[in-house]
């Protein structure tokens, strides 16, 4: 084997590395998102869900994870269903992550083709490539790096929607119980949340 061949050999594998890791790194965002869905009910109920929702989350593939996202984030509007105890407070959040039609179609179809891609190099791809040839490890290369730039994208905008959700989860519940109590107290609260006060 030719010194300028174990370089493309090594570069390639290096290439095939980073584009592993981004795939981990989507997945992980991926499977946070899929948490997202509407809440309804009591606090302690909603507590129960959340903690349900993360537990099966942790268990997703990388396309269980982009369908229950996709799912999440284009779901319509939920319709309030009766309270069950008149006694307890009770609250219903629904949450329009993507609303507009082009977005949503662009998005999902760019995650099904990573999907696509990251299947078809893990399942075979890789296996049939000619290692030997600086040709192919130059191709899967410039291959890898486009694979690359599209997960950059996709974790982009899904972080920034995981961001904008973190200021929720960093209300306790005890500010919750306040904004019940006290509606007037609701512009403040998300102010402090935001870190805006």
């Amino acid at each position: 084997m030719s010194q300028n061949t174990s370089a493309s050999k090594e570069s390639a594998l290096c290439a095939v590395g980073r584009t592993l890791v981004s795939f981990q790194r989507l997945e992980h965002n991926l499977k946070r998102a899929a948490r997202i869905g509407p809440i309804e009910g009591t606090l302690a109920k909603i507590k129960r869900d959340v903690e349900r929702r993360a537990e099966r989350a942790d268990t997703f593939t990388l396309g269980q994870a982009i369908h229950a996202w996709l799912a999440a984030a284009h779901s319509e509007l939920t319709v309030a269903g009766h309270t069950s105890d008149l006694f307890d407070e009770t609250m219903q959040m629904t949450i329009s992550i993507v609303p507009d039609a082009e977005v949503r179609a662009a998005h999902g179809a760019a995650l099904k083709s990573l999907l696509e891609t990251r299947n078809r190099l893990v399942h075979g791809g890789l296996v049939e490539m000619q290692w030997d040839s600086p040709v192919e490890c130059a191709r899967l290369i410039a291959e890898l790096d486009g694979v690359n730039e599209e997960i950059r994208v996709q974790m982009s905008f899904v972080t920034s929607i995981l961001r904008g959700l973190n200021i929720l989860a960093a209300l306790r519940e005890e500010d919750w119980e306040r904004v019940f109590e006290e509606p007037s107290k609701q512009e403040k609260l998300g102010a402090e949340a935001a870190g805006d006060v």
